[in-house]
């Protein structure tokens, strides 16, 4: 990779690999004495660019350094992969499971083994403005032999918080689907930092024997310190810190600053649990009972269908008003219910479930975007579409979720404004715009790639070579022309959404012209949108593309009503295909003076032309004037007998004169 370092294949190292990501020995060719391994991401999956880019070279105690990144050929997949190179830690992971057991780590080495090293990293983080979201003690490594220090794992080669377990992340963050987690903030990690530490301090997982639904209920019902510590023992000054970062209400816990005070021997306030408000009596539903806004959120989501009729028949609006003496969710949720009911019948049961969405979110006022088997937080939805896509499973509820403006229902339902919240508002109309235009370079193509800036492009002609920039995109596409059948066009959705999300230039009339039903004008769309990108980013040498695109090239051809023109035309493609031009291509196909010679030739040619077929018709209809005919003749005859007289005068005097 990169010229300089060596990966090999035939070295995997399973110590050092993660759910997504294989590790490999690697070596620095300028360094050999360097120990570093490589991790190969998922093919195709989206990875965290904007992390590489951060942490690259970055130093601290508790981070394993990232030495390089990049994209490079593997050849055990026989395809281009994601690799990224770390600095390999000495001492092993810290937990191989997370079901497993090991020798807990004593109170008196928190601080200096694992607290002190992660503060650092997360400082480290948080100047470069970037989360880590992969905070776990499986994911926590021994930088020493001699295991004097504690570093974070990978946190770019997959989504964020995508491998976390229930168990490390915050209510709200479980509640989501992996993929859609999002990148969170600093107080999410701080949380799993006091999730890993509670673990670490226990030499074991202690909810292993629940399920992730069990660890969530419980999360709701007793708090997350009580649900990771239970009737643990421990020091006032450990319990403090998990109190502080295991705060289920994020305003409350603790940030990188209160870390700060804490590791320099400040005592904070002690942060007591709080607990939501429960229901004098409760709300029956699905077989169950439920006496908190919160679990009966988490109930209705999990059974969707069910939800409608206690919503319209006023039975969750009076419970919410008299049995949990919340009457600004009463209110809230009865203005929801009016709209839905007042929506026109076609559209009903799209309202209707929206009005579902709209009351999880009102019901709990911190829990993601919920809509049908769709959880995600507001930057997570890219996410969780690019994993779908990948692995190629149903999509229909992420699209509806943007098209039935649930994130718009989101940001409503907010007690808080929020800049960022009218930025993401605003960009999810815009996807909504995307996805009601089916035309090829929108759709839900376009949508995928607006999301997810890591995303390379999945079209059939690119994905072995994980295209990430639009600068890789015309040499891939060069490489796929030696493979694919020439009938095709290379510009499929895929590509032409990539190109929509990616370039950096105006080419609204190219990408219009994509979408028109004429062959000629369409085919010229493909063709001119191929070399604006080859000029605007100089890129020559495609003598693939050019001869793809060339054979595609006929109704354009035939546009040209000049035969000279058309073989023209047809001798010089060759030509400027084999010197890889697509430039010249468009020139030569598309030269205004060119198209108004030949429209003004061929208006010409049609005016001559039904001129002759008009006096045809008036001579086959006896319709013509003779005068005209008659005087033409009495002239042709009087030139004639002329000839006549003057060639007998001359044969005359020749016979006289001999």
């Amino acid at each position: 990779m990169r010229d300089r370092y060596q990966i090999y294949p035939g070295t995997p190292l399973l110590d050092l690999a993660t759910p997504s990501a294989q590790a490999y020995h690697a070596e620095d060719r300028r360094d050999p004495k360097k120990s570093l391994f490589a991790l190969i991401a998922r093919p195709g999956h989206p990875v965290r660019i904007d992390a590489m880019r951060a942490l690259k070279g970055s130093e601290g105690p508790g981070l394993m350094t990232m030495v390089e990144w990049g994209v490079m050929h593997w050849p055990l997949l026989n395809r281009k992969v994601m690799a990224v190179v770390y600095e390999r830690p000495a001492g092993g992971r810290v937990m191989a499971s997370i079901t497993s057991e090991f020798k807990a780590l004593e109170e008196s080495e928190l601080i200096r083994k694992a607290v002190t090293p992660i503060f650092e990293a997360l400082k480290v983080l948080r100047s470069h403005n970037v989360t880590h979201r992969a905070i776990r003690p499986t994911n926590m490594f021994w930088a020493t032999a001699e295991k004097d220090r504690i570093v974070l794992g990978d946190c770019v080669t997959v989504l964020p918080a995508f491998e976390q377990p229930v168990l490390i992340e915050t209510v709200e963050s479980g509640m989501c689907n992996p993929a859609g987690r999002g990148p969170g903030s600093y107080t999410d990690d701080l949380y799993s930092l006091g999730a890993s530490l509670a673990v670490l301090v226990q030499g074991r997982n202690p909810v292993g024997h629940l399920d992730d639904d069990a660890v969530l209920r419980r999360k709701i019902v007793q708090g997350s310190f009580a649900t990771l510590i239970g009737e643990g023992r421990m020091s006032l000054q450990t319990s403090e810190i998990l109190r502080g970062t295991l705060c289920d209400d994020p305003l409350e816990r603790w940030t990188l600053e209160s870390l700060e005070l804490w590791l320099s021997g400040r005592r904070l306030s002690p942060l007591l649990a709080k607990f939501e408000k429960r229901a004098a009596r409760a709300l029956p539903f699905a077989g169950r009972e439920y006496s908190t806004a919160r679990e009966l959120a988490v109930a209705f989501c999990k059974n969707w269908d069910a939800v409608a009729p206690v919503i319209l028949d006023g039975r969750l609006e009076l419970w919410l008003r008299r049995s949990l003496d919340a009457k600004d969710k009463a209110d809230a949720v009865s203005g929801v219910l009016r709209d839905a009911v007042m929506t026109v019948n076609e559209k009903r049961t799209a309202a209707f479930d929206l009005m579902v969405a709209k009351t999880c979110m009102l019901l709990d006022g911190r829990a993601p975007i919920r809509y049908k088997s769709v959880a995600a937080m507001p930057d997570g939805i890219g996410g969780l579409l690019a994993v779908a896509m990948v692995e190629g499973t149903e999509v229909k509820f992420i699209v509806e979720t943007i098209v039935r403006e649930a994130p718009k229902g989101y940001f409503e339902t907010r007690e808080a404004y929020s800049p960022e919240n009218s930025i993401m508002a605003t960009l999810y109309r815009d996807q909504k715009g995307f996805l009601e235009r089916a035309s090829i370079g929108n759709g839900i193509e376009r949508v995928l790639y607006e999301l997810n800036e890591s995303m390379p492009c999945m079209s059939p002609f690119t994905v072995e070579d994980y295209v990430l920039d639009i600068r890789d995109l015309l040499p891939a596409l060069n490489a796929a022309a030696k493979k694919v059948d020439a009938k095709t066009w290379p510009i499929d959705r895929h590509v032409a959404a990539f190109i929509g999300a990616r370039a950096n230039f105006d080419m609204e009339r190219q990408m219009g012209d994509l979408t028109l039903p004429d062959p000629d004008r369409s085919v010229m769309g493909m063709l001119n949108l191929l070399a604006l990108i080859q000029w605007r980013l100089g890129q020559g040498g495609l003598q693939g593309l050019a001869t793809w695109v060339g054979t595609l090239l006929q109704p354009a051809i035939n546009s040209y009503h000049s035969r000279e023109r058309r073989a023209h035309i047809e001798k010089e493609i060759p030509r400027l295909a084999r010197e890889g031009s697509l430039v010249e291509l468009s020139r030569l196909l598309d030269a205004p003076e060119e198209r108004a010679q030949d429209a003004h030739g061929f208006a010409e040619a049609r005016a001559t032309w039904a001129s002759a077929q008009r006096e045809i018709k008036d001579i086959e209809e006896g319709r013509v004037n003779n005068t005209k005919a008659i005087r033409f003749a009495q002239q042709l005859a009087a030139l004639i007998s002329m000839a006549i007289a003057f060639v007998t005068v001359v044969l005359l005097l020749l016979s006289r004169w001999f």
